[in-house]
């Protein structure tokens, strides 16, 4: 069942009848943070930690049966038990249908990747049909969705902020969540016990940049045709432990929103009316280099470009050994597509 984002809480505190849940998306620590609590409501608070079992997508693909075992599974210890499958595919969709045939009603089916699932993903698809397994996207915190998370989160901390600090966070702190929460602990400990609002000097001094716009760096890189940038920030984004796959439809998801400009501009809107229309709308910083980067793209080469980066995202995973190089000249080649690129950082 499709879980939308104004329910998703809800489901995760109480998931009622249902056998499981599939966690995906690409900000990892809400993945992360959610998958937690959807297991803490299953068990309880406190919960023995025998009452978990995990299983890696290579042990279900090896021994199917596996899972199947592990969900029917009674524990001796606890009343309930919670069994996981990380980085869970398509693949393992046989397995999974399997295995929740033979499941002991105490026990619940935790499904989780940091993959978005697009919309051809047979294992997406299943459990938004499914009228028993909840099926939760982790979207990215952007907007006023960001803003609220920032402020809820504070306000637990016995802080509040005006609108200009809340700006100013909402501009740093972008991507992962538990990035995001671990950077305004910082911040909650950075002041004196007795502060009760965040001004805009403690904000800047506790915050600084958030290391996760390097994944926006990197986007920027390509659509610009800065080789030398795209080049260090593809190796760096890599050797940190990120997935070639999570580098590849990063730079996708840029390219849509110059498909969008082209689109728009063909039809005969200015450039700026253009980014001023784009939802969710664009952060003003952002502005400057999106507009520079549509002034090198049409139509035909979003389509080329997007191309190109499907077959690099096969390439990710079939030569995961060779990664930043083939990454680098594989990004190198796309930002090539409109025109020369520039040597200079």
């Amino acid at each position: 069942m499709k879980i939308g984002a104004r329910e998703a809480d809800g489901f995760l505190r109480n998931p009622g009848k249902a056998a499981g849940a599939l966690i995906y998306g690409m900000d990892g620590g809400q993945v992360r943070q959610r998958v937690a609590m959807l297991a803490e409501s299953w068990l309880g608070p406190q919960a023995d930690a025998m009452a978990k079992s995990e299983l890696t997508p290579e042990q279900v693909k090896e021994d199917p049966a596996l899972l199947a075992d592990e969900l029917a599974a009674m524990s001796l210890m606890a009343d309930k038990r919670v069994v996981l499958v990380r980085e869970v595919e398509d693949a393992h969709l046989p397995a999974i249908e399997e295995a929740l045939q033979r499941r002991a009603p105490s026990n619940f089916l935790i499904l989780y990747t940091n993959d978005p699932l697009s919309g051809t993903s047979k294992l997406k698809t299943w459990a938004e049909r499914a009228g028993d397994i909840g099926c939760v996207p982790c979207y990215k915190d952007e907007g006023t969705n960001l803003e609220g998370l920032i402020r809820d989160t504070l306000r637990g901390y016995g802080l509040r902020a005006n609108a200009e600090v809340m700006r100013y966070l909402a501009s740093q702190l972008s991507g992962d969540r538990q990035i995001i929460l671990n950077e305004l602990e910082k911040l909650s400990l950075y002041l004196d016990e007795e502060a009760e609002e965040v001004t805009f000097e403690d904000a800047r001094a506790a915050i600084g940049e958030n290391n996760d716009r390097s994944f926006d760096d990197l986007c920027q890189a390509v659509a610009l045709g800065d080789v030398v940038g795209l080049c260090r920030l593809s190796d760096r984004l890599l050797l940190e432990g990120n997935a070639g796959v999570v580098l590849v439809r990063s730079v996708m998801r840029y390219l849509a929103r110059l498909e969008q400009l082209a689109q728009l501009r063909a039809e005969g809107m200015s450039a700026d009316a253009a980014i001023e229309s784009l939802r969710p709308p664009v952060f003003f910083k952002a502005k400057p280099a999106l507009k520079q980067a549509a002034a090198r793209w049409n139509l035909q080469h979003c389509a080329d470009a997007m191309a190109m980066l499907q077959l690099l995202e096969l390439d990710s995973k079939r030569h995961a050994d060779q990664a930043t190089t083939r990454m680098a000249h594989g990004l190198m080649r796309i930002a090539a597509l409109p025109g020369q690129p520039r040597r200079a950082a």
